[in-house]
């Protein structure tokens, strides 16, 4: 008898080292999940920061890509002009008719060709790229 009380203490001891270990477990992987959790609703923040610091950037490129795009064109234009004022006809009649069809303003044309003010105005409306789709029909 005094065996089988001996053997029911070892038995209740180990149930409740189980139990202990069960228990120290529960809160210590509770606490892993919480803190799991904090962590990983910071990275969600900081992803999201980023996200919105990528998006600005792409806007920024954006911008400088059509900005860079505008210059080279007036780059190209100002290359044509100074290429055609090389060989200039009769007081800059084709390069002024040139610079009305591309779109150019008045003073530009002016300017550059050594036009008046009157024939640049008319060589707009008659040559400018508006009038040059109405009379296609596009």
């Amino acid at each position: 008898m005094v065996f089988e009380s001996n053997e029911m203490l070892f038995f209740a001891g180990r149930a409740a080292i189980l139990v202990i270990a069960f228990l120290t477990f529960a809160v210590i992987f509770g606490r892993w999940r919480r803190a799991g959790a904090r962590d990983m609703q910071r990275l969600r923040s900081d992803v999201d920061a980023l996200r919105d610091e990528t998006r600005n950037l792409a806007s920024r490129i954006s911008d400088l890509s059509s900005g860079l795009a505008l210059l080279a064109e007036k780059l190209e234009t100002r290359a044509q002009l100074a290429a055609a004022t090389a060989g200039n006809g009769p007081r800059g009649y084709e390069l002024a008719l040139r610079l009305a069809r591309s779109g150019a303003a008045i003073e530009e044309i002016t300017e550059t060709s050594g036009v008046t003010r009157p024939e640049a105005q008319l060589l707009a409306r008659l040559h400018g790229p508006d009038t040059v789709r109405f009379r296609t029909g596009t």
